[in-house]
């Protein structure tokens, strides 16, 4: 069993880089400052003075245990779940069955996790990789810890006994040294349970002594630590901080501004994965509560400065209602109705350059749509505008690229055309996306060869039909993947969740069939509805 470490080296050289997103938009209001060397070491001087107590000592040693083995953590990895453990103490691997999609290394490696709270789940071993942030952070600690050690580490543990509910007791008169230190030797020799407590303040008296008092060492721990709680995007201390697949952490309001764009990490360009499967993961815990224990005031200076940037109100979009389009597909308008040449000049004035996509209602309302009572569709897509050609008449010709879909929760009209509050739509998490393969797959044995049943088909094989599909008709010429026009959309997408949007967008099927595609949350789903659009099209060919 092994998870991938591709990032072990130079992990601390890394963090230092400059992570920039693929938007040439600048960093949100406010976002862009971070806080100077005097500021840092004003914060960690405060801290240290409001926190000298056994209580906040024992709950920093530990966030830096492993609650599997209660040492300090060793190449910690971050889990899917927000735990962190170990390297070495994650769960034996084994291997899982009827799982293709995401064909990745290490997904159909899986393993149940340790922790209570996610009561045996599965995680797949590529979602598993080495936290560099925590990584960094630990480093960093342990540099200032270690030369501070008392000169007989091992002569601590005498004093402490753990009974039968996981309290440490003291067992001789004590006097006052430095509790960080003596924390830190107890967790380095696994001496300390993760759940026990230790004495406040205090150890025997014997013949260890501190070599430095609690205060000016947690001033220099903390301001050596506190340019890793940094975030590489907006060079501010992280917000809800999310760790991806690749061990690189963001702030959550970041990474949504990184996928409006991208599906690449921008540190080390590995794809990223889903956004949902990201956030499903919820927030790092040990960077979130770290970030609490060692520097509160300065967290709550960076969510007051988040509050006072937010807009009043929720905020609009402008939407067209005119064609379909989906994520990362170019899309050409001539724009020429003044309302709309006004809805473009704005979005290229304030600096958004976005602008959501609808088309109209045709007939009855679609099912996914529920009771949304309007002339166009609910469910759309972002576009951003790469290019704009202006005429002296007022007209233009703009270039555009999808960027997400997107849900409208309320609409109301602005200068003739519609503005709403929206959703913004994500696939279902790997996690799901697997269990419905494998279910389906469990319930549907392939019976020989035989094709028809869609549901006993891998996705990968899936996917493949479909690449097959496309080859067979540019070897017959047929004039939907003509040379020019794979030229303006690229050739058929390797990755399945693109590949049906890409598919949708040139095969002559109607609005409403193709409106099922952009509504479908799991990347299977979306695979079989072109399996069934493909049959129904060979079936007339022949």
């Amino acid at each position: 069993m092994s998870v991938d470490s591709h990032h072990e080296s130079r992990l601390h050289s890394e963090s230092k880089k400059s992570a920039s997103l693929p938007d040439p938009q600048e960093p949100e209001s406010g976002h862009s400052e971070r806080l100077s060397e005097k500021d840092s070491r004003s914060t960690a001087a405060s801290n240290a003075e409001l926190a000298p107590n056994g209580k906040y000592f024992r709950d920093l040693i530990r966030l830096i245990q492993c609650k599997i083995c209660n040492k300090p953590l060793q190449q910690p990895l971050a889990l899917p779940c927000g735990e962190t453990l170990c390297r070495n103490c994650l769960p034996p691997a084994h291997e899982r069955q009827n799982i293709s999609y995401p064909d990745q290394p290490g997904r159909r490696q899986g393993f149940a996790c340790p922790f209570k709270l996610c009561e045996g789940q599965e995680h797949s071993l590529a979602d598993c990789n080495l936290d560099i942030t925590l990584t960094n952070i630990l480093t960093q600690l342990d540099n200032v810890l270690s030369p501070n050690l008392p000169p007989d580490p091992l002569g601590l543990s005498k004093y402490f006994t753990t009974n039968l509910d996981a309290r440490a007791e003291v067992k001789e008169p004590q006097a006052r040294v430095s509790v960080l230190l003596s924390g830190y030797n107890l967790a380095q020799n696994g001496d300390l349970p993760f759940d026990s407590g230790f004495p406040q303040h205090t150890i025997p008296d014997g013949s260890l002594t501190s070599k430095t008092s609690d205060g000016p060492l947690l001033t220099t721990l903390l301001a050596a630590t506190r340019s890793e709680f940094d975030c590489q995007v907006c060079y501010c201390l992280y917000n809800s901080p999310i760790t991806t697949s690749c061990g690189h952490t963001f702030c959550e309001s970041c990474l949504e501004r990184i996928r409006d764009h991208s599906n690449l990490c921008p540190f080390c360009r590995r794809p990223l994965s889903s956004y949902r499967n990201i956030i499903t993961g919820k927030s790092n815990r040990r960077l979130t509560d770290l970030l609490s224990l060692m520097y509160p005031d300065a967290i709550s200076a960076r969510k007051t400065q988040i509050s006072e940037d937010m807009p009043e109100g929720e905020p609009t979009v402008p939407i067209f209602a005119c064609a379909m389009t989906f994520p990362r597909m170019p899309m050409f308008l001539h724009i020429f109705e003044p309302r709309y040449r006004q809805m473009i000049r704005k979005a290229i004035t304030n600096g958004t350059r976005c602008f959501g996509m609808v088309t109209h209602r045709q007939g009855e309302a679609p099912i996914a749509d529920g009771d949304f009572d309007a002339p166009f569709n609910r469910y759309g897509t972002m576009l951003y505008i790469t290019n704009v050609q202006m005429f002296p008449d007022g007209r233009s010709l703009i270039e555009t690229i999808g960027t997400y879909r997107f849900k409208i929760s309320s609409y109301s009209w602005k200068d003739g055309y519609p503005i709403a509050k929206i959703e913004r739509v994500e696939d279902i998490p790997y996690g799901d996306e697997e269990s419905m393969e494998a279910t389906e797959r469990t319930l549907n044995p392939s019976s020989g060869d035989n094709p028809e049943n869609l549901a006993c088909l891998s996705t990968q094989e899936l996917h493949q039909n479909c690449l097959n599909f496309v080859s067979l008709m540019r070897n017959n010429s047929v004039g939907w993947f003509t040379d020019r026009i794979l030229n303006i959309y690229g050739h058929p997408p390797q990755d399945p969740a693109l590949f049906p949007f890409w598919m949708a967008t040139l095969l002559p099927i109607n609005e409403q069939e193709k409106y099922l595609v952009l509504v479908s949350t799991s990347v299977r789903e979306r695979l079989k509805l072109i399996m069934v659009w493909i049959k129904a099209m060979e079936q007339k060919r022949w």
